[in-house]
């Protein structure tokens, strides 16, 4: 309950920015959860999010703790326990839900933190995939996938993409789906969200002629993983072998071990002309007290004005789109998915991400810049559980003489005057 408690003013941030986008919200959730009978859905949204908000790992936890929960919040709102999210949440069969969940979390980003969507500059959107275990294979969507991590395991594929600091958006598959059809419906979700994307980056298993043409046409730039069966990188590899021999300058040495070879302007199949460079990667590892070196090469396309060297710099920044989803694994606990419906747990794994968006729109207004770097979990540790003590009937109490007493206490002055916003709104 410890950390329940420890989480109580992030919760009464999330309530109060509800509170100010109530409009926002009644306009996209009503006519579609009228459509599947829930009666309140204001109520189911805030039990689901604040469930999320709180770290809660398993329904029988919430379970466990929803009379002290729902004394806590009575003051500001209500919640539902666990049968009825399940009864209401389970009677969910399409998408439309998760994408008014998405529309929602999107005018949020744009109004209080635009400035948190831009990397360098400008509007990058990474879209990649990750493979969600299953506990049972009962679950609808939980098949054996392809991913060798996986093998002969019930797994979901969820695609998802990543602009700036946040997932704008994310679709479940089953686990024998190849997320990489995808791709285009993915960009064109961006963009409909009105999110102006100038440069799309992604791994070579969305590198297909129909890929790179439909970016083209859209006129958007883009760095995307080649991969070797492409009969130019095959050739851009041969040539990286010929000219190490030869020592060429025409190879960059980027780091210890990775070295890079600009092949400039090369034509694909149809005629599609694009950017390619050949990079190396040499790892040394040590087993059984010998040193043994794997090489591995591969390719970027891009159409980016970049010299070789930031070309490569600029697409492995795409790693801030694996960041989030171990995020959203260690911190949101993304693999606990309890319903048995595929849009269910869709709509599920849409309010973490939310959850994860909120949280991240509070250290944006509430914290020094310091902080924003720190995730949920390290951040309740280090900052609530030892900064604040927790009284008789959850009153909330500075601790004296620890390192964000001054934070803590104008943070908490902050809280309040929220509690009082939200009472009147109610």
């Amino acid at each position: 309950m410890y950390n329940i408690q420890a989480a109580l003013p992030i919760v009464i941030h999330v309530l109060y920015v509800f509170s100010e986008h109530q409009t926002i919200i009644d306009t996209y959730l009503l006519r579609i959860f009228s459509f599947f009978g829930i009666a309140d859905p204001m109520r189911l949204f805030r039990s689901v999010i604040l469930q999320q908000i709180m770290g809660i790992e398993y329904q029988y936890h919430y379970r466990q703790f929803y009379p002290e929960i729902n004394s806590y919040f009575s003051s500001c709102c209500s919640l539902y326990g666990v049968d009825k999210i399940m009864e209401t949440v389970g009677k969910i069969t399409n998408s439309m839900a998760s994408w008014k969940l998405t529309l929602i979390q999107a005018s949020m980003i744009k109004i209080r933190c635009p400035h948190l969507l831009y990397s360098g500059g400008k509007m990058v959107a990474d879209i990649d995939v990750t493979t969600l275990q299953s506990s049972s294979s009962e679950k609808e969507g939980a098949e054996t996938g392809y991913n060798k991590k996986n093998k002969g395991k019930p797994c979901f594929q969820l695609s998802a993409t990543f602009i700036g600091k946040f997932f704008v958006d994310a679709k479940l598959f089953p686990g024998c789906t190849n997320p990489k059809d995808f791709f285009q419906k993915a960009v064109k979700r961006a963009l409909s969200l009105g999110f102006a994307i100038e440069i799309v980056r992604g791994d070579s298993a969305y590198m297909t002629l129909e890929n790179l043409l439909f970016l083209i046409k859209l006129s958007l730039g883009y760095a995307i993983g080649a991969p070797g069966s492409f009969n130019v990188v095959k050739n851009g590899i041969k040539c990286f072998k010929e000219l190490a021999r030869e020592s060429s300058s025409r190879i960059i040495h980027v780091t210890k071990g990775i070295a890079i070879l600009d092949m400039g302007q090369v034509t694909l199949k149809n005629g599609v002309q694009t950017r390619l460079i050949i990079v190396r990667r040499i790892s040394r590892k040590k087993k059984d007290g010998k040193w043994q070196k794997r090489t591995y090469y591969y390719g970027i396309a891009s159409n980016l004005e970049l010299s070789a060297k930031k070309l490569y710099k600029f697409y492995h920044k795409r790693q801030c789109i694996e960041a989030g989803f171990r995020e959203l694994k260690n911190h949101y606990n993304l693999e606990r998915l309890p319903f048995h419906s595929l849009k269910a747990n869709e709509f599920w794994i849409m309010c973490k991400i939310m959850a994860m968006t909120l949280f991240k729109i509070f250290q944006a207004e509430m914290l020094p810049k310091s902080l924003h770097s720190l995730l949920r979990n390290t951040f309740l540790r280090r900052i609530f559980q030892k900064g604040l003590h927790f009284g008789e009937f959850g009153k909330v109490q500075v601790r004296p003489k620890t390192k964000y007493t001054w934070l803590l206490r104008r943070l908490l002055c902050k809280i309040e005057r929220m509690k009082l916003a939200i009472n009147a709104c109610e």
